[in-house]
């Protein structure tokens, strides 16, 4: 094709042609020279199939598929499942606490004089990007913005960098443009009062944002978080934990910030009503993890045993302070701890059996904001002080008395996500700041729009069993039709796609062998079909290649033989379990290295609804391991009362464990079903391109 210019669909099927005959992934320049493209047109594809999941970038300049392919590879044999209802606010949603308890009233706002049609112009002053909590903030307002773009025209903003006189010529330069509302997340300091004083006097809304300066004069209305409550609240379940006696420590942050002031505050106020309960140190920190793994190893040095807990007023420096412990030889001893806000705090809080109770300070007050600035515009009555709900999160079995959890340490990590990621984002499940980008870009040209519909109609397709019709096509990518049939036709003529009767569109061959090669298995696929064949119509029962996907037990491939014994249930193509749950899924797991073991189940192992007491972690690995390394391995009455099942691993090269052959059948019937799978000559077969997990060990701090 050199010398012809290639559209970005063109492109799109090259690379996933290139990369299914490479799974391992190719070098983006080699891409570019095998297709003959410039970097540049490229790029424009990799950039949308990377950032939706088609591609995976294993290290810097590479690519290779991604898990998403093997996800619509076996959609089209999955029963169809209902997509799990998550709210945009992840939680965030409701009245806080503070409003629900206050004793008193509440102050309203009558916004009528600032109501005006829209388009509006906002303007987002902000003081600070010093940490990533910061961060979230600040993504939190572009995304409402995004949101809301039908009645948000356009979204300026500035960053004062902790200069208050910059931020103050800010303000003075969105008052001089004529937004429709300002957004200010201030720098607490009196500098920015005059300037705040000449847009309130030009009839300009302020909604001021996290930060607060003095009284409520200086803005029209404030979106700030729970402070008393984030600090009362674990406070007292800290005093609880530890019976009403013991000697605490204080890990807080910059004490000249107000919601950090006012969070030790509250906490100090419990500790004081306790008299059993002594507060050793305090120390203040920068707010990261380094900081408070620092500042935890100096209160080890000093103060060692003597300490029973930890009181944080946010997991920024939390987590730095489990590793601390973790660092001093006090894995699986650690006192319990509070503070939330970062997905570190939790993870670490699970891999190491730490008590935890937490709340997030919400960079969802960013969205509230936007949200309190178009009711103002539209004339309603709001509260003059809105504080953003956040939920109470506590390790399982860690409630006390007067305090229970919203839900629990377990249930609101993330281990799919970085350890950095800051929750109570309010951003949806799928953000990830970096990679955080608002809208697809209005100005991509049609090129990019092709490409763009392409992954809209792939991502449609997999959520939707693999098929769809031509109706709900066009409503999901928004073209007109006759523009989708052109698109359509290079699909199918590929076998990406392929049509079905009566005007479906299903996902075709390419699509599938771009699946199995993304995970690694194209030809353990392929040697595999005949296996299990063969292996369900000797036995009389159901066969099935499991492996591993997304830190869970996947069935890639199931067979039925045509004369299975009734009773017999069939196995699901697509089926995902946590690996503790089957026999199969402990087999794939059973031989990994201990710290990956340790890992990928304490993110991913789930109680069993018919278990008696659940295992801890220890328990569960050495239960596990003892199960691991037979050669064929069976079990009776796990998959049902009146059924049996077993597993073979089939081992890589390189001696691992790279999928299981499962054989379902009558428990009369195992020791049949067992002799199969021994007798199989099952050569070894090449080892697979290393997964690239989303968090990993070496990853956390």
């Amino acid at each position: 094709m050199r010398g012809r210019r290639q559209s970005g669909i063109e492109i799109l099927l090259g690379v996933v042609d290139r990369l299914i005959e490479a799974p391992g992934g190719a070098a983006v320049a080699a891409l570019a020279e095998g297709l003959a493209v410039p970097r540049s047109s490229l790029y424009a594809v990799l950039r949308p199939m990377l950032a939706a999941g088609w591609l995976e970038a294993p290290r810097r300049g590479m690519v290779r598929l991604g898990s998403a392919w093997f996800d619509l590879a076996v959609a089209l044999e999955a029963e169809p499942a209902a997509a799990p209802y998550r709210p945009r606010l992840q939680g965030m949603t409701g009245p806080a606490r503070s409003f629900l308890w206050n004793p008193g009233f509440t102050e309203l706002v009558d916004a009528g004089p600032f109501a005006r049609p829209p388009p509006h112009v906002f303007g987002f002053s902000n003081g600070s990007r010093a940490n990533l909590w910061r961060q979230g903030l600040i993504h939190g307002v572009q995304f409402a913005a995004s949101e809301h773009a039908g009645r948000i025209a356009a979204l300026r903003i500035a960053h004062a960098d902790d200069d208050a006189a910059a931020q103050a010529r800010d303000i003075d330069a969105f008052r001089a443009m004529g937004v429709d509302a300002l957004i200010v997340s201030p720098l607490e300091t009196e500098a920015l009062l005059p300037a705040l004083a000449r847009a309130g006097a030009a009839g300009l809304p302020v909604i001021m944002v996290d930060r607060l300066l003095g009284d409520t004069s200086h803005s029209l209305v404030q979106v700030v978080g729970p402070d008393t409550v984030i600090g009362r609240l674990p406070a007292q379940w800290l005093v609880e934990t530890l019976g009403g006696r013991g000697s605490v420590v204080m890990m807080v942050g910059d004490p000249e910030i107000g919601p950090l002031l006012r969070r030790a505050r509250a906490a100090r106020e419990v500790f004081a009503l306790s008299p059993g309960i002594r507060i050793l140190d305090t120390v203040h920190t920068e707010m990261t993890v380094a900081s408070g793994r620092r500042a935890m190893a100096g209160l080890i040095e000093r103060w060692g045993d003597a300490i029973d807990g930890v009181w944080c007023d946010s997991g920024l420096h939390g987590a730095g302070s489990i590793q601390a412990w973790v660092d001093a030889g006090r894995d699986g001893r650690v006192p319990p701890h509070t503070g939330g806000d970062q997905n570190a705090v939790y993870q670490l809080a699970i891999l190491h059996g730490v008590k935890l109770a937490a709340m997030d300070f919400p960079p969802a007050m960013g969205i509230r904001a936007v949200e309190a600035g178009l009711d103002i515009l539209a004339g309603r009555t709001l509260p003059r002080r809105i504080e953003v709900h956040t939920p109470l999160v506590i390790s399982r079995g860690c409630e006390t008395a007067s305090v229970r959890a919203d839900v629990f340490v377990e249930d609101h990590v993330r281990w799919d996500r970085p350890p950095s990621l800051v929750l109570g984002h309010g951003m949806g499940e799928d953000y990830d700041p970096t990679t955080f980008a608002v809208g697809k870009g209005a100005a991509a040209d049609g090129g990019a729009r092709s490409v763009l519909r392409t992954l809209d109609i792939l991502v449609w397709l997999k959520a939707h069993g693999g098929e769809a019709g031509i109706a709900d096509l066009l409503q999901a990518v928004a073209m007109p039709r006759s523009s989708l049939h052109d698109l359509l036709g290079p699909l199918a003529g590929h076998g990406l796609l392929q049509r079905g009767g009566r005007g479906r569109i299903r996902a075709g061959p390419r699509a599938r062998a771009a699946g199995f090669a993304a995970i690694g298995i194209a030809d353990l696929a392929a040697a595999a079909e005949p296996v299990l064949d063969r292996l369900a119509r000797s036995a009389g029962g159901t066969a099935a290649l499991a492996v591993l996907h997304g830190e869970r037990c996947t069935i890639a491939l199931a067979r039925a033989a045509s004369g299975a014994a009734p009773g017999v249930p069939p196995i699901a193509v697509g089926g995902r379990t946590p690996v503790n749950w089957t026999l199969a899924g402990r087999l794939l797991v059973a031989e990994l290295p201990e710290r990956r073991l340790r890992w990928l189940l304490a993110a991913h192992a789930r109680p069993r609804r018919d278990a008696c007491r659940p295992l801890t972690l220890p328990e569960l690995v050495a239960a596990i391991r003892a199960e691991g390394g037979q050669h064929v391995a069976a079990l009776a009455g796990e998959a049902g009362p009146d059924l049996g099942e077993a597993a073979r691993p089939i081992r890589g090269a390189d001696g691992q464990v790279r999928a299981v052959l499962l054989l379902r059948v009558p428990a009369a019937d195992l020791p049949t079903a067992r002799s199969a799978l021994d007798a199989l000559d099952l050569p070894d077969t090449a080892a697979p391109p290393l997964p690239t997990d989303p968090v990993t060990e070496a990853a956390l701090p």
